[in-house]
């Protein structure tokens, strides 16, 4: 064939050229929409983020304000509890226990029990979550107070701790945004109730809780933060710890009365009783130099039987300590060490108040060892005294909170006659 010259020439070449230019244009485009595709999947997850992060911080508040409230919701009954979870989809608390007492309990969310909209997260999943047996509301803890442990470690996806306000390290609730299924999970239609999966919260439990965390009610169980896109964990997390409960509560103005009225019942109805022998036989732990000494007896034993007073009484018992004169003489001097008053007792009842939770004085209350070393709850000279049966102590007459945002750890000694 002979070669083309000319006008036809020129017209194959800038056929040529608009066909490469058509094909970069077509690249350049599907570029151009795989990266605005991308960052419209990346807005997404940040809005969804975005949203499940607002719907935990709701959630957390609800149950803080469900604890520091509670007396006033069920009168009589104290404060630092937290409702049971959902366990039927149905976003209340069921009416009934959840579990035997010394098990934690996990479920949904019991939206409308705290008094909240449907919160969902940002992928349109209901909340889930998991409550300490020592927070329960029914049925209740045999103690609760600002020393009570948490059963939930908190950790990153890279398996690091978390902090969280408790000295035990571990969580008394924690609050889940499941976001999407990942591959292993499969939460089915939606059930009778407002949120997908069955209507049991425990069948449901592994279509929306990442593996890897595994709750075990009988124990301390890891729970893990996850991240938005994860392939194996994305579940994003908020939680609890005792501290952010009494935190709150003494941020209340009549939170340091209420726990003065436990100290002021209990001394009431203690000090007649030391003078019958046999009680004291019962219930001294030790005699120790000039003095017999022992831990506050349960609300039974001293005849508390008003079910609001034992209650509170047997919630902070393991709080208090007596000593008394072994020779039932007034030999125990008791100095104010605001005034430098002092005062001589037959016996006096002594109250540890908060953990010192800093610095080379910083207490420790969780093991039972822990609890039984009266330095972990007095200062100063107060455990030295107690244990040596020195009969001398130093301590405010009643308990006070000196500033609301930190922990009222002076010792409360009060006088028995």
């Amino acid at each position: 064939m002979r070669p083309r010259h000319g006008l036809a020439a020129a017209r194959d070449k800038v056929g040529g050229q608009g066909l490469i230019a058509a094909l970069a244009l077509a690249l350049l485009l599907g570029a151009t929409g795989m990266l605005a595709q991308g960052e419209l999947n990346a807005r997404f997850r940040a809005q969804a983020q975005a949203h499940s992060l607002s719907a935990l911080a709701q959630a957390r508040e609800a149950l803080l304000g469900y604890a520091i409230s509670y007396d006033e919701r069920h009168p009589d009954m104290g404060y630092g509890y937290l409702p049971c979870p959902d366990a039927g989809n149905t976003g209340s608390t069921p009416a009934g226990a959840c579990g035997a007492r010394s098990l934690a309990a996990i479920g949904r969310l019991p939206w409308r029990t705290l008094a909240l909209p449907e919160l969902l997260d940002g992928w349109g999943e209901c909340l889930w979550y998991a409550l300490s047996a020592s927070v329960k509301n029914n049925p209740k803890a045999l103690t609760l107070n600002w020393d009570s442990p948490g059963q939930f470690a908190i950790r990153g996806d890279n398996g690091s701790p978390l902090p969280v306000a408790s000295a035990d390290g571990r969580a008394v609730a924690v609050i889940f945004a499941p976001g999407p299924a990942l591959e292993t999970q499969h939460r089915g239609n939606r059930g009778s109730g407002p949120c997908s999966g069955g209507d049991s919260a425990l069948s449901s439990l592994d279509a929306f809780i990442d593996q890897g965390t595994e709750i075990s009610l009988a124990g301390p169980s890891d729970i893990h933060q996850g991240r938005v896109g994860g392939v194996t964990r994305n579940d994003l997390i908020a939680w609890l710890g005792i501290d952010d409960i009494y935190d709150a509560l003494r941020r209340r103005s009549d939170f340091a009365l209420y726990i003065d009225r436990i100290g002021e019942r209990a001394s009431t109805h203690l000090a007649p009783r030391l003078a019958d022998a046999h009680f004291i036989e019962a219930h001294t732990r030790a005699t120790a130099g000039a003095l017999v000494i022992g831990e506050l007896p349960a609300a039974a034993a001293l005849m508390i039987t008003e079910p609001a007073a034992a209650a509170a009484h047997d919630n902070w018992r393991d709080q208090f300590r007596f000593a008394a004169c072994e020779d039932a003489s007034a030999c125990i001097r008791l100095i104010d060490p605001n005034t430098s008053q002092t005062r001589h007792c037959h016996a006096v009842l002594l109250f540890g108040g908060e953990r010192i939770r800093h610095g080379a004085q910083r207490q420790h209350r969780n093991t039972a060892a822990q609890r039984a070393d009266i330095t972990q709850y007095l200062e100063d000279d107060n455990p030295r005294h107690y244990l040596l049966g020195v009969p001398e102590f130093h301590g405010i007459p009643a308990f006070q909170i000196s500033d609301a945002s930190r922990p009222a750890t002076e010792d409360v000694v009060r006088c028995l006659n």
